[in-house]
């Protein structure tokens, strides 16, 4: 599984359209993923690049039996969009919500299986664009701290059923809502990316144009800080936004 680079793509001579999408939480009875996935198929499918940067799946609070079932659903559903995808490459970024260990390796052997679909462990860059889950803006993290926060998620357990109404009764009353408004203000969020960067790949400011990310739940396009573009791809949980963007290749 990749780190960080899926290769610099294209060569300058024609262009290509791609598109990035993020935290979709599909399983998870708080998600809108498949409706809003089902709405943007057409445009989802017929990409040149599809970049799914991260919480594609929900293995914490899925609703399905155990997280053997989610984890075959999972699999299953990305075999469904690669036999649909008539572009040339799907790259998945990892999030915290799908780091899940006994997942990740699976997704090993389905991108060893399909040349078109690649897995990245924590970052991807394609040309000038850099993509990210965007965990690491929780708080100011540096490499090693990012990792520790995955290593314990790589072994999260399903929640019961308690914690899921809990936690839907939160997205009813707009507590979610507000928890991610306040601990994700769009300027804060975008420099800890960049304090991210700065440990993990200090050149960034000189060699990327735009970074995508997501995790935050809270959609914004084109927030210049220090010379690069930032976008939020937001989320398919409900009530949050949810906001693909295209981007060139």
């Amino acid at each position: 599984m990749s780190d960080e680079f899926g290769g610099y793509a294209g060569n300058g001579l024609e262009m290509k359209r791609g598109l990035v999408i993020s935290d979709l939480h599909l399983f998870s009875p708080r998600s809108e993923g498949s409706r809003l996935m089902s709405e943007r198929m057409e445009e989802v499918t017929q990409a040149d690049v599809l970049v799914l940067n991260g919480d594609v799946f929900d293995f914490r609070w899925s609703e399905l039996p155990n997280q053997s079932a989610t984890i075959s659903a999972a699999i299953d559903w990305l075999i469904e969009l690669l036999e649909n995808f008539q572009g040339e490459s799907i790259h998945y970024v990892l999030g915290n919500h799908d780091c899940l260990g006994t997942f990740t390796s699976q997704l090993e052997e389905f991108a060893q299986a399909n040349p078109a679909f690649s897995c990245h462990q924590h970052r991807l860059i394609l040309n000038r664009a850099l993509f990210l889950h965007g965990d690491c803006t929780n708080r100011k993290m540096d490499g090693e701290m990012l990792k520790q926060y995955r290593r314990a998620w790589s072994s999260h357990k399903q929640r019961g059923k308690l914690s899921k109404t809990l936690y839907q009764l939160a997205d009813i009353t707009g507590l979610s809502r507000r928890f991610h408004e306040q601990h994700f203000p769009e300027a804060a969020t975008v420099a800890r990316v960049a304090h991210h960067l700065d440990h993990v790949l200090p050149t960034w400011r000189e060699e990327i144009n735009d970074i995508y990310f997501g995790h935050t739940h809270r959609p914004f396009s084109n927030h210049s800080h220090e010379g690069v573009l930032f976008h939020n791809t937001g989320s398919g949980i409900r009530g949050m936004g949810f906001q693909p963007l295209s981007f060139a290749v």
